[in-house]
């Protein structure tokens, strides 16, 4: 009996990963960005799951392809673009999924995906006559175009984010996956590293949730960052070696 428990442990241990959870940002992208730029430039992971919402979608890709993710404004370069200096929710979230798509698939083109097997992404589907919504996750993507257009999916707002309510991916329609996902079945495992913008306790201030700019967006990646070497134990913590 004794080494059949043996077997079972070291099989648990050859499966063991670290999971890392990232929810929905709203205009504070830029602020779960510097969280997860931080633990990808400081912090050995090691093998892991990465589940993105909604923007969380965004940094999960970017946490995966980008093998650095220090510098703010690269990253507003290559993902927004330099031409877009302030994005505002109610008006300017098209302009948003439009430049990031064009701008992701094209710096990824020629690029070998790198552990595509590992994200996992969250969008809310559409059922019915009646729109009957229910949250998806997807995790068997083709190629990297494929995981952007279901990042896409993700962070869609309805008319915010583009002309229709909702966003169409292989016959079927997703909004947002923040609108229909339950938050409140997540439980804080030990090998699992969930990423939003409270979990610091940080107070922000009331205009960040409405619009954003650039000066305001490197703002709040840094204090991302900051506060996460702050906190750099507490993730440390959750890291199965």
């Amino acid at each position: 009996m004794k080494y059949l428990l043996l077997l079972i442990s070291f099989a648990n241990i050859a499966n063991a990963f670290t999971s890392i959870n990232i929810y929905g940002t709203g205009l504070f992208l830029p602020y779960s960005m510097g969280v997860i730029g931080y633990i990808k430039k400081n912090i050995e992971i090691g093998d892991y799951k990465i589940t993105g919402i909604s923007g969380g979608a965004w940094c999960s890709l970017l946490y995966t392809q980008e093998n650095d993710l220090s510098d703010h404004d690269e990253i507003w370069s290559y993902t927004i673009g330099n031409n877009v200096t302030k994005l505002k929710i109610q008006s300017d979230m098209r302009i948003f999924q439009k430049n990031v798509e064009t701008n992701l698939k094209e710096r990824y083109k020629n690029k070998e995906p790198i552990d595509l097997d590992k994200i996992s992404i969250i969008s809310t589907k559409l059922e019915g006559a009646l729109f009957k919504m229910k949250s998806e996750e997807k995790n068997d993507f083709t190629d990297i175009n494929d995981t952007i257009d279901f990042c896409l999916c993700s962070s869609y707002l309805p008319y915010l984010s583009g002309r229709t309510f909702s966003k169409k991916y292989k016959g079927n329609h997703y909004v947002d996956g923040d609108i229909k996902y339950d938050y409140s079945k997540e439980k804080e495992d030990s090998n699992k590293i969930i990423i939003y913008r409270q979990m610091w306790d940080r107070n922000f201030k009331p205009d960040s949730y409405l619009y954003i700019d650039k000066d305001k967006s490197r703002e709040l990646f840094k204090q991302g960052w900051d506060d996460t070497h702050v906190n750099k134990e507490k993730i440390i913590s959750k890291i199965i070696y």
